[in-house]
């Protein structure tokens, strides 16, 4: 029974996740927003570089089963290992300008577990969300700019009024 709840809410905090951050990178990327408003066919492409800038999740931690060595680090068979998302999906040597938010990328990323041992269900059904919600939003979008810059809020409760103070948009 616990298998079937998994299943059923794996993906509702993950993909809102991806896909807000997904959004303001659009907000606040003027020449990436007209691209996408102007060539609706790209939401597939904004869709996979919100999975490779902004995964779901930032880690995952392993438990290494043998000895082994990677990038000349031992590592020991019982010791806890972590791969960390943010850091494979913004690799230098694989991205050009990996922070910026390209749809015309066409990038790889590990957002689902890139096929490995641990690949996520929900892969399809997740692409599927996210596409929809792009397009959805993508109307209203057209017809507002950014007035001032958008502000973020810190984990931290002193920060929490910045919530309140969220960007203006000006209908055109």
């Amino acid at each position: 029974m616990m298998g079937f709840f998994l299943l059923v809410a794996a993906g509702n905090d993950s993909t809102k996740a991806t896909f807000c951050s997904g959004m303001r990178a659009l907000m606040e990327d003027d020449e990436q927003r007209a691209l996408l408003l102007a060539d609706p066919a790209l939401v597939p492409d904004a869709v996979e570089e919100s999975l490779r800038m902004f995964p779901a999740f930032a880690h995952f931690r392993r438990t290494a089963t043998c000895d082994t060595e990677l990038h000349g680090q031992q590592i020991k068979a019982g010791e806890k290992v972590v791969m960390w998302y943010v850091s494979s999906n913004r690799d230098e040597s694989r991205y050009q300008d990996p922070d910026r938010f390209d749809l015309r990328r066409k990038a790889e990323h590990q957002a689902f577990g890139a096929g490995g041992r641990h690949f996520c269900l929900g892969t399809a059904l997740a692409r599927l969300e996210l596409k929809v919600m792009f397009e959805e939003t993508l109307a209203p979008l057209a017809s507002t700019e950014t007035r001032q810059a958008i502000m973020r809020a810190e984990s931290r409760p002193q920060a929490l009024a910045l919530l309140f103070m969220a960007p203006e948009f000006q209908r055109r």
